[in-house]
């Protein structure tokens, strides 16, 4: 009778393997052949469920996105909404080992998906999720009620300066080390939430 095989369990062990590898050698290293010997199976198993380097990519990127969720759904409750806010915001900073590997996987799939469509659908999809979770917070800090004019704009502000502190901490660590980064984002948290935005 042939073996039983648990797909889902394979697939969470080819996942697994792609991360090590990314950790490892990062995105350049990250090859159907690398993950296959860290996954300790052939290259044909590898394939079977992903077919090439970018649905590797994709994948990776996708377990960034749920690892980075499940984080924030973790959270413990904060005082504030302000706290809340700060502290979801935090998790995309590359504070620690952990998120610093989410970084690396965010910035070669940001700069994949300028030539892939298929890529660059998958990172609209994943970037519409993130700035609703974060528009719900910002409006929730917003001192001022009704929710101000130019919500959006302070949301996609933040989003940029996210955005830009995980890019420059990868590849310029020591210029932007955790410490630096909690004192931007606390600014920046200080500017977007003023009653008269002048930003």
């Amino acid at each position: 009778m042939p073996k039983q095989v648990d797909h889902e369990q394979r697939r969470s062990e080819i996942s697994r393997a792609v991360w090590q590898v990314v950790g490892e050698s990062g995105l350049e290293g990250l090859t159907l052949r690398a993950v296959a010997t860290a996954a300790d199976c052939t290259t044909g198993m590898v394939t079977h469920y992903f077919r090439d380097k970018k649905a590797l990519l994709a994948h990776a990127r996708s377990v960034m996105h749920r690892r980075m969720a499940t984080r924030i759904d973790a959270l413990p409750p904060r005082d504030t909404p302000r706290e809340t806010l700060y502290a979801v915001a935090e998790q995309a900073l590359p504070l620690d080992d952990e998120r610093y590997l989410e970084a690396v996987v965010w910035s070669h799939f940001q700069l994949a998906t300028r030539t892939d469509p298929e890529l660059l659908h998958e990172h609209t999809v994943s970037h519409a999720s993130w700035v609703r979770r974060l528009t719900g917070l910002v409006r929730a800090a917003c001192p001022q009620q009704p929710e101000p004019a130019d919500l959006a704009w302070r949301v996609r502000t933040l989003v940029a300066c996210l955005d830009g502190l995980a890019l420059n901490a990868v590849t310029d660590p020591d210029a932007y080390p955790p410490d630096l980064q909690r004192h931007v984002l606390e600014t920046q948290l200080d500017l977007l939430l003023e009653r008269n935005h002048s930003l």
